[in-house]
């Protein structure tokens, strides 16, 4: 008995020292690149830029804005700083963002001068609470002052497809309103669902989805009838986002669901972003996302912007941020948001608490400098979701990625500091 006591005490010491040793390691991993990060790169200030002298090439279409978190305010500030830039120096006229086609809809009637809605009500419209948030009413109201001062030249855009609700409430609205015989019915389908927590994959709705692409095909063959109908295209474009969603939805089931979804839904938003870029005519196009969608490449699957650069090539330019450290805010599995710090190890951003928030072009980066080994070489740069758990304080590669920054963008915007999201009262 004493000798199994003995090694009952033997064990649990081991125990306890492996669970030490387990410690001291993540502390390690997680606080090594810190502070490797905390040095100054000789010949940054010869090309960091301020914000408002970036430049686009010519050849430049479509021009992406990454945010290393949906959880900061700075980035949230970004879209507005950026796109006061890109409309008044490189002829940007149309700016789409990672929400939902339909809430975009109702957004472009507002900035356009073509809704009742308050700025209060259009707001209570974007279903993302990342997107409601003063920042996000600033952009949107600087946008409608611009189009009263200029003649209505930017337009908005959502090219997501994650909750296709307000794209089907437009079109019975469309149906409704104009009395479409095609559309008779849609509403006593849809309505259950609208009003109800059913699945979007219910295959009750089969019969629903099928009426819409009757309706789709009937605009559309009846173009010259319908054409002058309010929001008639845009109408066409929210039947096709909400068939997407369908076929999305569908991604998302089997053993290996999350990344076909995560997939095809990078996909989808590409093809959305290139059909709204060969719309315009001789202007360009802002988007702005998270940068696992705006840059090149991805940790598991194909980014939105690989895809974008097969089909536009260099006309396609991703601009990448991120932070040294952040103060996210973020939701956790019960749903209720809190703030999270983090600390990315990444050594550009941290040259930004010195020079400040800054913009770097790679392409104006001299080989054999300083600059030139870290965007060329891998170094840690912060990557933060929308959802907050115990395993990304414990494991780094959840927050950071290792990899070469120009294998990721064209250019980066860097800020030292990052605090939470600006939201409304009532998400308080």
């Amino acid at each position: 008995m004493k000798v199994l006591k003995k090694i009952g005490k033997v064990m649990a010491i081991l125990f306890l020292i492996l669970l030490l040793g387990l410690a001291a390691l993540d502390i390690y991993l997680i606080k090594m690149p810190e502070l490797r990060a905390k040095v100054k790169i000789d010949g940054i200030e010869d090309v960091a830029r301020r914000i408002e002298d970036l430049t686009i090439h010519e050849n430049v279409k479509v021009i992406g804005l990454g945010e290393a978190s949906h959880g900061n305010a700075e980035f949230q500030e970004l879209k507005l700083e950026v796109l006061k830039v890109l409309a008044d120096k490189y002829n940007v006229d149309c700016f789409a963002m990672e929400m939902d086609y339909g809430e975009g809809v109702i957004i472009n009637d507002y900035i356009n001068g073509h809704s009742e809605m308050s700025i209060d009500e259009v707001m209570s419209r974007i279903n993302f609470t990342i997107y409601r948030t003063e920042d996000i009413r600033d952009l949107i109201e600087w946008m409608k002052d611009y189009n009263r001062l200029h003649g209505n030249q930017l337009s908005f855009y959502g090219f997501d497809l994650q909750n296709p609700d307000v794209d089907l409430k437009l079109i019975l609205d469309f149906v409704a309103d104009n009395s479409i015989g095609e559309g008779a019915g849609l509403a006593d389908i849809f309505d259950g669902y609208l009003n109800s927590n059913a699945s979007f994959r219910d295959t009750g709705l089969s019969e629903g989805f099928e009426m819409l692409k009757s309706l789709g095909f009937a605009l559309k063959t009846g173009r010259e009838a319908y054409q002058d109908l309010y929001n008639y295209d845009r109408i066409l474009d929210c039947i096709e986002n909400v068939l997407r969603t369908r076929e999305l939805a569908a991604r998302y089931d089997g053993d290996n669901g999350m990344v076909e979804g995560a997939q095809a839904r990078d996909r989808m938003m590409a093809l959305k972003v290139i059909e709204l870029s060969e719309s315009l005519n001789g202007s360009r196009m802002m988007i702005t996302g998270h940068n696992g969608h705006i840059g090149y490449a991805g940790n598991y699957t194909r980014t939105m912007g690989s895809f974008i650069r097969d089909e536009l090539g260099d006309s396609y330019y991703a601009i990448g941020t991120d932070y040294f450290i952040s103060d996210c805010n973020m939701p956790s599995g019960s749903g209720r948001r809190s703030n999270h710090r983090f600390v990315s190890g990444d050594i550009l951003a941290y040259q930004a608490k010195t020079i400040g928030t800054y913009y770097l072009d790679f392409s104006m980066v001299s080989e054999g400098t300083d600059v030139y080994k870290y965007i060329h070489g891998p170094i840690y740069t912060g990557s933060l979701g929308e959802g907050y758990s115990i395993r990304n304080t414990i494991l780094q590669d959840t927050v950071r990625i290792y990899c070469e920054p120009e294998y990721l963008y064209d250019a980066m915007i860097l800020i030292y500091e990052c605090t939470p999201l600006n939201l409304l009262t009532e998400e308080s």
